[in-house]
């Protein structure tokens, strides 16, 4: 974690909803400031379903996230860190793949937008070597431009492998 040193995050999770099949990937740019702070830049895929009758309605989000995180708290030897970061974030929300007629003639009112927002995570690192460091993480998503959800929280793992 030593300042200007850069990081490659790749982070994959559950989106906390009541249905199952609500998942996303991301991949972070990590580049270290003093303290343990660091900037993240963020491109993230997440997929939600929203059940219908017998059928399965697709929300797929395509995003992008700026943020800094700050050093919570680490031990001596900065192995083991609490980190709380702040994005601005903004992306593309697809809702079954653009189709607004169902497969019973209902019509869909949701519609695909550009949406942008915000987030919050909370997380705890460890390291398992130099490079490699093991990330879990809870994150809150404040979403506005869509007809969806607006607080959208979610639980993930990833790694790190510092360059």
């Amino acid at each position: 974690m030593l300042p200007k040193q850069k990081s490659i995050g790749i982070n994959t999770g559950l989106l906390l909803k009541k249905s199952s099949g609500n998942y996303f990937f991301n991949t972070d740019f990590i580049i270290y400031s003093k303290k343990g702070n660091h900037s993240i830049y963020s491109f993230e895929y997440s997929r939600q379903i929203i059940s219908y009758k017998t059928a399965d309605v697709p929300v797929e989000n395509y995003s992008l996230e700026v943020g800094y995180s700050f050093n919570l708290i680490a031990d001596r030897t900065k192995s083991f860190l609490i980190n709380s970061t702040i994005s601005a974030t903004g992306g593309y929300e697809n809702i079954n793949k653009g189709e607004t007629l169902l497969y019973d003639g209902a019509l869909l009112l949701n519609e695909s937008s550009l949406v942008y927002g915000g987030s919050a995570r909370l997380s705890i690192e460890t390291y398992l070597s130099d490079r490699i460091v093991l990330t879990g993480f809870y994150k809150a998503k404040i979403v506005w431009n869509t007809s969806l959800e607006k607080i959208r929280p979610s639980v993930g793992l990833g790694f790190k492998i510092n360059l």
